[in-house]
């Protein structure tokens, strides 16, 4: 794991008007930090060292009010990004999108070399700046983004195309070489563009995975009345968030996990309750409850009687 830098040398950072960061790493490689408005930030990634600098020193505006969005896109390496308090890799290739209200995210490489870019902005003031700005905010709303999805989970991730690689490479280039920022910026809204077509792909894809998910959770909720599944159960499973298992469900059923599976352990337990003559605690523990009480308790909660009043009206 890298060592990180509590502190920087003053040679060792470069400024053109508050705009332009540059940092050089002790051993090797550089970080850039362009500020082109007040609601925007592109942060360009060549890292080659052992060394974590200290972020906050290229320009990140900790504490400010807003909802910004990140685009953090790696190229070659990994690194570590935080989401929701929860951290995650982001290995070469990927994409890593997320909203959060103030600037309080955090970042962290998790090996010695890392190159990318990582591009984040106060979307709700995007309007205020120039006609550029605005430009990058259609882009953002073209792009269909899922923003309860990044809201709730740890992230949105995605691969990203051929197509964007080369913008990538072509922005990468720009940032590094200190091209006049006009370029940077319309190769910004280049990328913006490409990563909204690879969305679009992703979502595809996520669709078809969705499907499968959810219509895997409505098996065994409806075949085993028994066994309490929980959504980390299958979010282990399938290797996504709790919170997308729950939004995977009730997008294709329009049900709550819990709800769902409340509901038709409770219509098994009535059924069995008004054709057969099973006791309530063989029917309670068919419906996955150890103890009658429990299950007398969620039945009246969810029919407004108990079990043997329920039982008893049946056979009136």
């Amino acid at each position: 794991m890298p060592k990180k830098v509590s502190h920087l040398d003053t040679d060792m950072m470069e400024q053109d008007n508050a705009k332009r960061t540059e940092l050089d790493l002790p051993d090797g490689g550089r970080i850039i930090s362009y500020h082109p408005f007040k609601s925007m930030q592109i942060i360009f990634f060549d890292v080659h060292s052992s060394y974590l600098p200290d972020l906050w020193k290229l320009g990140f505006r900790k504490g400010d009010e807003g909802r910004y969005l990140r685009t953090l896109i790696c190229k070659s390496g990994s690194c570590d990004f935080t989401v929701n308090g929860k951290t995650n890799t982001l290995p070469s290739g990927k994409v890593m999108m997320d909203y959060s209200v103030g600037d309080d995210k955090e970042f962290n490489f998790t090996t010695e070399t890392f190159s990318g870019v990582e591009i984040t902005m106060q979307v709700d003031t995007l309007v205020e700046e120039n006609s550029m700005m605005k430009m990058l905010r259609i882009v953002i709303e073209s792009m269909g983004l899922p923003e309860e999805e990044i809201y709730d989970s740890d992230g949105y991730l995605f691969s990203y195309s051929k197509n964007t690689a080369q913008t990538l490479d072509k922005l990468l280039d720009a940032g590094f070489g200190n091209v006049a920022g006009i370029v940077i910026l319309a190769q910004t809204v280049e990328l913006g563009h490409n990563l909204g077509s690879d969305i679009k792909e992703h979502q595809k894809i996520s669709s078809n995975r969705q499907t499968v998910i959810a219509e895997d959770i409505y098996r065994c909720l409806t075949e085993d009345f028994g066994t309490k599944y929980t959504a980390a159960e299958f979010a282990k499973k399938y290797r996504v968030s709790d919170t997308t298992v729950k939004k995977y469900f009730k997008k294709t059923y329009g049900y709550g996990f819990k709800e769902y599976q409340t509901k038709v352990r409770m219509e098994y337990a009535a059924k069995q309750l008004k054709e057969t003559d099973i006791s309530i605690g063989e029917i309670a523990n068919l419906v996955g409850y150890s103890k009658q009480t429990k299950f007398t308790k969620a039945f009246k909660a969810y029919y407004d009687v108990t079990p043997s009043e329920y039982r008893k009206r049946a056979i009136l």
